[in-house]
């Protein structure tokens, strides 16, 4: 088995470095950053990030609003994020040596398949991530995407939640890029567009909006509660303050989340991801200070697995649970400012969740950029062997190549190793959504 030149080393980094790249559905989907500095096997890295307050405005008739006692209150929220996690792929000597020319990288079946199926499972984990995070689910969890007014929906519940129009991006699976392109073929008059979806398949855009398709979607199988009648509010005026739920707790996205407390039937479990509404506490614009128009009930989610034990259960639900002019002092209007529902639960009211229980759902997905923030950071080079790092042209992501020879065994290895994780930074611009 011949050596490696140092320029082999760097022609196979680079081939996996573009192929790696060149598959990532996720790289133009949410936002990515890399962190100065290296990490090893024992550090990791954590960053708070302050997240901008808002104010309650009012309008003063024939002079200006008196001061005398005092301003507003305000409340900066912020989000922890971390790098901990790594990913990995690795190929036997053999495949390795093989490689000596721009042809041979191309060519590579081994260098392919490992810096693809790499993408694939960052892709994965991301969508995991970024997909079961939000409260808002247009459709009924399951049906395949093929009329325009399927992901229309979901771009509405996005523009009522205050988002822009700007870095949006409709990620589904391709059976909805068949649907779509069915539909496209079947309009009435043999325009190029339908000519060309007929030959090439359907791609681009929906509503302007760049449409992407991957297999690696999440499923999603809910608990063992049922749609309704096993889970009720235990106790009313759950709500809480602005103030108290403005700031991370702990890691990956926990702001503006809140303790739901349950009664029902017998053990039954919660899976994390699940949405669920409650009856009489509806959606809230805080922005216009007034209920969502037309009226419809908030959506929550489960942010993590729960079981219920003879009944009673408390769940972490985002979004948090903010009535406008609660609390007391400045408590009001900071909750008017950052309202998200027009009323507190009722004591006994009976969620009702999406999705029949231990049923598989199927989400597909409308994001914005600055919902999901990947954050990355170089992993350091060891001291031994030969190693050398790349960065991708398109994202900031480090890969670390790491060739490893054992003087006892004589085994040779080629390892490539990035440094992720995917944190969420704002749920309200996401939704899943399916057909109805």
């Amino acid at each position: 088995m011949g050596a490696v030149t140092a320029e082999q080393q760097k022609l196979v980094l680079n081939a996996f470095a573009m192929t790696l790249q060149n598959n990532l559905v996720t790289a133009n989907a949410v936002t990515w950053n890399e962190y100065d500095g290296e990490m090893d096997d024992r550090n990791g890295l954590q960053v708070l990030e302050q997240v901008t307050p808002r104010y309650r405005i009012t309008r003063t008739e024939n002079g200006v609003k008196d001061l005398t006692g005092g301003t507003d209150g305000t409340v900066f929220g912020s989000e922890l994020f971390e790098v901990t996690g790594t990913f990995n792929a690795n190929m036997g000597w053999g495949d390795f040596v093989k490689i000596k020319t721009v042809g041979d990288a191309r060519e590579s079946k081994a260098l392919l398949g490992a810096a693809t199926s790499l993408a694939e499972q960052i892709d994965a984990y991301i969508l995991g991530i970024s997909t079961l995070c939000t409260a808002d689910w247009l459709g009924d969890g399951s049906t395949s995407i093929d009329e325009w007014m399927d992901a229309a929906a979901a771009y509405a519940r996005l523009k009522e939640n205050g988002v822009g129009d700007n870095d949006l991006s409709y990620i589904m699976n391709h059976t909805d890029e068949m649907k779509l392109g069915d539909q496209v073929v079947k309009l009435p008059a043999p325009d190029g567009l339908s000519t060309t979806t007929f030959r090439r398949g359907f791609s681009g855009e929906v509503s302007g909006i760049r449409t992407m398709f991957t297999n690696q979607l999440p499923v999603l199988t809910t608990g063992t509660r049922a749609v309704t009648a096993e889970a009720a509010i235990n106790g009313a005026n759950q709500n809480v303050n602005y103030a108290d739920v403005a700031k991370a707790g702990n890691v990956n996205g926990r702001r503006m989340t809140q303790s739901l407390v349950l009664d029902g039937a017998g053990v039954k479990t919660y899976k994390a991801g699940e949405v669920f509404t409650i009856p009489g506490v509806f959606a809230y614009d805080n922005r216009k200070q007034a209920p969502v128009s037309p009226a419809r009930l908030q959506q929550f989610t489960v942010v993590a697995d729960a079981t219920a034990v003879a009944g009673a259960v408390t769940l972490t639900i985002f979004p948090a649970i903010i009535v406008p002019g609660s609390g007391v002092g400045d408590n009001i209007n900071i909750n008017t400012a950052h309202a998200t529902v027009t009323a507190a639960p009722a004591d006994n009211a009976v969620l009702t969740f999406l999705g029949n229980p231990s049923t598989t759902l199927s989400p597909r997905l409308l994001i914005q950029k600055e919902a999901i923030v990947v954050n990355t950071v170089p992993l350091i080079l060891p001291a031994s062997d030969t190693s050398m790092r790349r960065r991708l042209s398109r994202i900031p992501l480090t890969v670390r190549m790491w060739q490893h020879s054992d003087f006892y065994t004589g085994a040779h290895g080629v390892r490539f190793d990035v440094a992720i994780n995917a944190n969420i930074r704002e749920r309200m611009r996401a939704a899943r959504f399916n057909g109805s």
